[in-house]
């Protein structure tokens, strides 16, 4: 029998995880959640920019229940823990693309919150995303080949020029003069899920950290920068170079570095080299570039981030109730395989 499955939102990642579910042999599309009223009613295929495909989109959480999902992959801008809650009290594994890896960053309360609602639904809840995520896998992954570790450092940079969120990006601080008040919170505070990240990391390679700190840098324009959907001036933030670090007697142990850009016009003129550098100090030494191949749909630019969801919805299902990192599932690859054409 299918694995039941409910789409929670209608974005961009969301777009690419229908496309994803509808593909995957074992998984059912058999609901959708509108953010929006106005795309309540609405075919989820019209909602996508396709041929309707027979399921109607509501923006009312008590006809999401009725269906009684086996999994919603929940994949809001911006989270509701008390729709979480809901959902999982109600008996619906959750999978998260929205700032979710641990819950630790929606704070110690709103986690437990999460967990205990899952242990008493008798289902699981899980976050993922490409980064944090699915590099977080590849990592450990790769760190099995390591007799003895001692650091896990991974890299990421990135034009994101292309990801049109004004609100994401004002949020951290873009657009803002360096002396904004609070502005040295602004990235941090965006970017805590990454604090949860570190934290898996640790746990997984069974070490308890003492303490996670953040540090970061500012890029600031050097001339008015128009992206189309947000304008940048002269002299404001248009760059973050910041790194989560978990630390263990005063030394990382798990580094995570995030550059972010808007544009080209930039001091520090930080280069970028698209995609994650990961760096295994141990023995042996492991060193690894992941990129990121894109295609001409516009809507596979979001695949990154939403196949790894659809793929571990099996895996979330079978696991045990309650909070579950990558760590703690079977390995998760592709579920969807496509006969090579000829020519």
């Amino acid at each position: 029998m299918a694995i039941r499955v409910v789409q929670w939102t209608t974005g961009g990642v969301a777009k690419a995880a229908v496309r994803g579910v509808l593909k995957h042999p074992a998984l059912e599309l058999v609901g959708c959640f509108a953010w929006s009223p106005e795309k309540a009613g609405r075919d989820v295929g019209e909602l996508l920019g396709t041929d309707p495909i027979g399921i109607i989109a509501t923006a009312d959480i008590d006809d999401i229940i009725a269906l009684k999902p086996d999994v919603v992959l929940y994949m809001p801008l911006l989270w509701d823990v008390d729709a979480m809650v809901r959902l999982l009290e109600s008996g619906i594994n959750v999978i998260s693309t929205a700032n979710f890896i641990t819950g630790h960053s929606y704070g110690d309360g709103e986690m437990k919150r999460i967990d205990e609602a899952a242990r008493r639904g008798g289902v699981s809840v899980y976050g993922t995303g490409i980064s944090p995520g699915l590099i977080g896998a590849i990592t450990l992954t790769a760190a099995s080949g390591c007799r003895e570790l001692e650091r896990i450092s991974i890299f990421e940079a990135a034009d994101c020029s292309s990801y049109e969120s004004e609100e994401t990006w004002s949020a951290l601080g873009f657009g803002k003069t360096p002396d904004t008040p609070g502005i040295g919170e602004f990235a941090r505070l965006r970017q805590l899920v990454f604090m949860d990240a570190v934290e898996m990391l640790a746990k997984a390679v069974g070490v308890e950290l003492d303490d996670v700190r953040y540090t970061r840098e500012l890029g600031l324009a050097t001339e008015d920068i128009d992206l189309g959907w947000m304008q940048i001036p002269k002299g404001t933030v248009c760059g973050i170079n910041g790194t989560w670090s978990g630390i263990v007697d005063g030394h990382p142990l798990v580094e995570i570095g995030l550059l972010w850009r808007l544009g080209n016009a930039m001091e520090p003129n930080w280069p970028i080299d698209e995609g994650h550098r990961v760096e295994i100090v141990g023995v042996p030494g492991i060193r690894m570039r992941v990129e990121y191949l894109n295609s001409d749909d516009p809507i596979d630019y979001h695949a990154h981030t939403a196949n790894p969801a659809v793929n571990a919805i099996p895996a979330v299902v079978a696991a045990p109730p309650g909070l579950v990192t990558v760590d703690e599932l079977p390995l998760i690859t592709a579920g969807s395989v496509r006969a090579r054409t000829a020519g």
